[in-house]
């Protein structure tokens, strides 16, 4: 009976340790990830979730962005990955179309194409991985800007990049809603859009110009992360009653939303969409997923995720999910966005 109890004990051993260095599903896959411009807080977040997932499935990635947030920066990164013989793409594109060229020579190569925040066209990526639709962050941006200034004013929106393909459908679902009759817009006026390329200095100077060109203006849009604290710090400089609101991480927004300047704003969280991103790459990698409409995929913490067909006709997987910033919630947010 011992030597039995023994030898049960001996393979118990034998197949806690098998387990223990059993291969992990990404190990062996290169990602290669490209963000829209480097130094960016909003995609160093994102770079964790990349991180947070390679150490669950045990992938390698490298990560970079232009400093400059151009198209042609992204390229050269790009061509610099497929050199090296990366296994996939993970792209958040600054130009939707610009990059397609790149990513068809990545793909001939055996390279799968994902992106991820901004979508590259469909005829040059493989799967688009957002953090939810177009129209939901549009119009919620919009509809937190007309409850903030009373339903009726002039409003502008301060963007990123004029080629920023997230940033310009956002801004499309605000103008459809706009002109769609909806009488809770009747009293709304959208005088401007403006870019401020996801740079401070130009986005607060983008802002300084829509206050001296419209003195009755009520409320800024800003559906990027750079653009929320550089408005803000403006309008509380010039000491003006105009509401914020946009996409914004809760650290950079506090001091604002704390200052009644912003009631709300809004942002998915990008360790997440780096950490959904992953999974999709190496399920796609190892042929276990396709990104065709209709597949799901289950990913830790988030749950199974469906691929629909995404506007531009090509597929995509949506987080959805949204985060509310305000006074009742910032704090609990600071540090983590």
């Amino acid at each position: 009976m011992k030597k039995v109890l023994a030898l049960v004990l001996a393979m118990m051993l034998v197949l806690s340790v098998s387990a223990a260095f059993a291969e992990k599903a990404g190990e062996g896959i290169t990602i290669g990830v490209v963000y829209k411009q480097s130094g960016n807080a909003y995609f160093q977040a994102g770079v964790e979730g990349f991180q947070k997932a390679a150490d669950e499935l045990g992938f390698e990635f490298m990560h970079d962005g232009p400093d400059d947030g151009s198209s042609d920066g992204q390229i050269r990164i790009i061509e610099n990955y497929i050199a090296q013989g990366v296994d996939v793409l993970c792209i958040s594109a600054n130009d939707p179309a610009a990059l397609v060229d790149v990513c068809n020579e990545a793909r001939d190569a055996g390279i799968k194409v994902i992106s991820w925040d901004a979508k590259v066209d469909p005829e040059g990526r493989d799967l688009d991985v957002e953090p939810a639709s177009a129209k939901v962050i549009g119009v919620t941006q919009l509809d937190s800007i007309v409850n903030s200034i009373g339903g009726e004013g002039q409003i502008a929106i301060v963007s990123a990049m004029a080629t920023a393909p997230n940033q310009n459908l956002w801004i499309s679902f605000i103008k459809e809603a706009l002109e769609s009759g909806d009488p809770k817009y009747a009293n709304i006026e959208l005088v401007d859009v403006v870019y401020g390329d996801d740079e401070y200095t130009k986005s607060f100077n983008e802002t300084q110009a829509l206050l001296d060109k419209y003195p009755d203006l009520k409320g800024i849009i800003t559906p990027t992360t750079v653009g929320g604290p550089a408005v803000s710090k403006c309008i509380q400089d010039a000491g003006r009653d105009v509401k914020v609101t946009g996409l914004t991480l809760a650290t950079d927004m506090k001091e604002f939303i704390d200052a009644g300047i912003a009631d709300e704003t809004f942002l998915w969280n990008p360790i997440e969409l780096g950490y959904a991103s992953s999974y999709a790459a190496v399920a796609m990698v190892k042929g276990d997923f396709t990104g065709a409409v209709g597949e799901k995929l289950e990913v830790p913490e988030l749950g199974e995720l469906e691929v629909t067909e995404s506007d531009d006709g090509g597929t995509i997987l949506f987080l959805n999910k949204l985060n509310s910033f305000t006074k009742d919630t910032v704090d609990a947010w600071v540090g983590i966005l």
